[in-house]
């Protein structure tokens, strides 16, 4: 089937006009892409808040000596996981093995012994 010069594309009528298609390719080899909203949006923002690499943590103490109230082995009760065993102990944080949600690490103070549910009003 043939149709009309340029009714597809074919390089005939408004493409062909002359220096269309040199005008575009000049001003696609002059298109700034740093140059839009954006960006020039960011390049004034940079002079309010320069931009620095992340700073290490300092004086950040880990207390691997903390006492734990509880040992291994002792029951305890949590309010979302509920009563489960105790079977580590790092610092302050204790690894349970829970009835029913399984094994977790939690930090000590989230728990209470079991034989003191029935004290707690939650």
């Amino acid at each position: 089937m043939l149709t009309a010069p340029g009714l597809y594309g074919g390089g005939y009528g408004a493409a062909a006009q002359v220096g269309f298609g040199s005008a575009l390719e000049e001003r696609v080899s002059k298109a700034d892409v740093y140059n839009s909203p954006g960006w020039r949006r960011m390049q004034e923002n940079s002079s309010v808040r320069p931009m620095r690499q992340p700073q290490e943590a300092r004086h950040v103490v880990i207390d691997m000596e903390a006492v734990s109230p509880y040992v291994i082995g002792d029951r305890v009760f949590h309010q979302k996981f509920g009563y489960g065993e105790i079977m580590a102990i790092e610092g302050d944080k204790l690894d349970i093995e829970f009835d029913q949600a399984g094994t977790k690490k939690v930090v000590a103070r989230w728990v209470i012994p079991a034989d003191q549910v029935g004290d707690v009003p939650f």
